[in-house]
């Protein structure tokens, strides 16, 4: 009889850290897919950013070469 109690103790108290690795494993494995989505957002943001900056710089671009040339063509005019 004391052997079904010490069986039944070390049998439930195995399962339970047999159990609490796999979640735990499980609970790692989403937390690194959760840090893989933040990292390609972050690098996503920060080529948005790059493209914003770079779009900002030809528009600059554009209109000085706009008032550049149309002041050589008044002035080709005169």
């Amino acid at each position: 009889m004391i052997n079904w109690i010490c069986g039944f103790i070390c049998g439930s108290f195995a399962t339970l850290l047999l159990y609490s690795l796999f979640v735990g494993k499980r609970i790692q494995e989403e937390q690194d897919k959760a840090n893989k989505c933040i990292f390609k957002y972050n690098e996503y943001r920060r080529k948005i950013r790059i493209l914003e900056y770079q779009n900002k710089e030809l528009e600059k671009q554009i209109t000085e070469m706009q008032t550049k040339y149309s002041e050589l063509a008044t002035d080709e005019v005169k």
